[in-house]
């Protein structure tokens, strides 16, 4: 190791490479001193992704067919030239990588290398022929690439989710980075591991095998615990790195803010975190500058990249500030940097929920996303947020009602204001600078607005049902068509430049939804009904409890594995599953599939459950287990199915956790739970 401080960025994020912006950047890099130049690309596509998608095989040319050979060639024409260009300049370049990725065709070729429950055995000697074959297919493609980042999610085969493997969770992640470990380190080639995690368990668990393999593999991690929040905490998992030297992630961008398109200046975010990390002397930092196609070059936005530059270098901060504005936009700098300056707490009031995590990436949330983020829970007088996910802040006060909306109309207010502000500088600014500008602020307000409007929503929906007052149903509806307004009065000011309709095209998973706030609106209205009918359904049996799956009013201290329970609104009714129906795709067995409820019983007596439950292909397959008795549940077919199950209370408590796995690659869709 070396004592010159790394200084990094990340480019393409995750989409295809750009030949220009991928020059421009190489460019960027060399003129501001950076050593350390990361590519990402398309890593969740299947047929681009990762360094499967960027090279041919060798050995193993008989699954050649499935890549797009055009964006090879591509790649290697446009990777090696940049990588020849920065290597001359001293500047090191890396290739993010996910693993377990193998060709869709593998384990039909390959039958023996999956287990009884149809998953890959990751011990088998061909996963390891093939991970080594690989490596060196990548590394004689792009001869001066110095190494490959690695993360061990997301991928085709979840490594850390396998059911029935010969090794725990710690020996997976060992055996796999350590074939690849070795694999660069004969080539004299770098590995370097991102934890990526979203439990403490897992994170605790990778980096203490990480620390078995070598002591001198770079740990990058990101400098908020988890993800990229703006309410996330420092990362407290830097104190578990003991032995291995740390690169420190970070995000001067704004994926989860605004994603470029809104105006923020990450002044405080970044003074805050760059602070924390030092005190764990890392290697350097590696930056995100883009995502999705949008960055900040030549945009207000950029102030942020020369925030983190003067961190980095030692120098004035604030001078640095100014010298942006002054030469970006000359006899308006202090003008312009005053309209930034509160821009994250405006960001933060809008997409935060008294600091909770309110919004899906700084997107206009689906329904699907809203109830599995508990967002119509928390609005209810005795609220439970148990799933112990990330996005929940530690010891979190939801306050008052009436506080979380004047949260959001001082984010409303806000925005106007700095709107108002910048109506001032027409005439002094260019006539293209204003126009940016304009665009940026007015997408705040109407976000502001948007917003303010969406929490509404969540509160009369939830109200409706916990006091059966007709008001709030008026208020509801009320409050929906007020979003179809401002998304009018949006698109007429902006057209396709509106914000959350620009993002309706969802690059990251290369799927194309329906705008998003009128998708929504259809979407609530049609929970609503579906959700009010079965409510009024269960509420005249003579139950013990009940429970709605997949409703606005679900609650019954809900927990799940993080981010993997998705709800659906079907013809015939409401319903949660255990995993994600897009996880079929990544795995037969998707073993994220779980989620549970407490639901009253009655003590010292038997109780009969009552699970209705349909199956994907006219197949059910589940597991049901009610506290610590289990029920697995097959059965082939069509439509809905009620089984009965039997549960003796015989310790005198009143309530029980009932829990759904998944079990096959068959999805089971939960409809009710009844306790008789």
């Amino acid at each position: 190791m070396n004592n010159v401080k790394t200084r990094g960025i990340a480019v393409c994020n995750p989409v295809d490479f750009d030949r220009d912006y991928l020059r421009f950047t190489a460019d960027y890099a060399i003129e501001h001193g950076i050593n350390h130049y990361q590519f990402v690309g398309p890593i969740h596509n299947p047929e681009k992704g990762n360094i499967d998608g960027m090279v041919f095989y060798r050995k193993y040319a008989q699954f050649n067919d499935e890549k797009n050979a055009e964006y090879v060639r591509f790649c290697m024409e446009i990777g090696n030239e940049i990588c020849e260009k920065l290597s001359a300049a001293g500047v090191k370049t890396y290739m993010w990588h996910h693993e377990l990725e193998v060709p869709e065709a593998f384990k039909s070729t390959f039958p023996e290398i999956c287990n009884q429950y149809g998953d890959v055995e990751i011990t088998h000697p061909i996963i390891k022929d093939f991970l080594e074959n690989k490596i060196a297919d990548f590394f004689a493609a792009y001869p001066k690439m110095d190494g490959i980042v690695l993360t061990l999610h997301e991928t085709r085969i979840p490594l850390l989710k396998l059911k029935n493997q010969k090794l725990s969770k710690i020996e997976r992640v060992k055996y796999v980075t350590e074939i690849l470990y070795n694999s660069c380190k004969a080539l004299g080639k770098e590995l370097i591991v991102r934890p990526f995690a979203s439990i403490e368990e897992d994170y605790e668990m990778m980096t203490h095998a990480y620390e078995q393999i070598s002591h001198d593999m770079v740990i990058m991690d990101k400098w908020t615990q988890f993800d990229w929040s703006l309410t996330l905490p420092e990362n407290q998992f830097f104190n578990k790195i003991q032995h291995n030297p740390l690169l420190v992630e970070t995000d001067i961008f704004g994926e989860y803010f605004g994603l470029g398109i809104l105006p923020i200046m990450l002044k405080k975010h970044i003074l805050k975190n760059y602070s924390y990390c030092e005190k764990f002397a890392p290697l350097g930092y590696m930056s995100r500058i883009d995502r999705a196609t949008f960055h900040s070059f030549g945009d207000v936005n950029e102030v942020n990249y020369h925030i983190m530059e003067a961190y980095e270098t030692g120098s004035d901060v604030e001078a640095a500030i100014d010298r942006f504005f002054a030469a970006r936009y000359p006899g308006c700098g202090p003008e312009v940097r005053e309209l930034m300056e509160n821009t994250e707490d405006i960001q933060r009031q809008i997409f935060y929920l008294n600091d909770y995590y309110f919004t899906e990436g700084s997107r206009f949330p689906r329904i699907n996303h809203s109830k599995n983020h508990f967002y119509f829970e928390m609005m209810k007088e005795e609220h439970y947020l148990l799933s112990g996910e990330w996005f929940i802040p530690k010891k979190w006060e939801r306050g008052t009602l009436e506080s979380l909306r004047a949260e959001k109309q001082a984010a409303v207010s806000a925005a106007e204001q700095s709107l108002t502000k910048l109506r001032a500088l027409e005439g002094k600014l260019t006539a293209d600078d204003y126009a940016v500008l304009s665009d940026k602020f007015n997408n705040l307000y109407y976000v502001a607005k948007a917003w303010q409007q969406l929490t509404e929503a969540f509160i009369y929906y939830t109200k409706f049902f916990e006091l059966k007052d007709a008001a709030y149903e008026t208020g509801l509806y009320q409050a929906l068509d007020a979003l179809l307004t401002i998304n009018q009065e949006a698109m007429d000011a902006l057209g396709k430049k509106f914000y959350i309709n620009q993002l309706a095209i969802d690059q990251i998973l290369g799927r194309v939804n329906d705008l998003p706030i009128p998708s929504f609106v259809e979407s609530v209205k049609a929970s609503f009904a579906h959700e009010k009918v079965a409510m009024a359904e269960l509420e005249a049996e003579p139950l013990t409890d009940f429970v709605v799956c997949g409703g606005g009013y679900e609650g019954h201290k809900l927990k799940k594995e993080v981010n993997f329970s998705d709800t659906y609104i079907h013809e015939d009714g409401l319903c949660r599953i255990p995993g994600t129906n897009r996880g079929k795709k990544f795995s037969s067995v998707n073993a994220h599939g779980w989620f549970s409820y407490e639901l009253k019983v009655k003590p010292n007596a038997e109780n009969t459950v009552e699970v209705t439950v349909k199956g994907t292909e006219g197949q059910i397959d589940l597991r049901v287990t009610i506290g610590e008795q289990g029920y697995d549940l097959h059965e082939a077919t069509e439509g809905k199915k009620t089984f009965a199950l039997t549960y003796a209370e015989n310790a005198g408590a009143d309530a029980v956790r009932i829990r759904f796995d998944r079990i096959s690659g068959y999805t089971p869709y939960i409809y009710t739970v009844k306790v008789r």
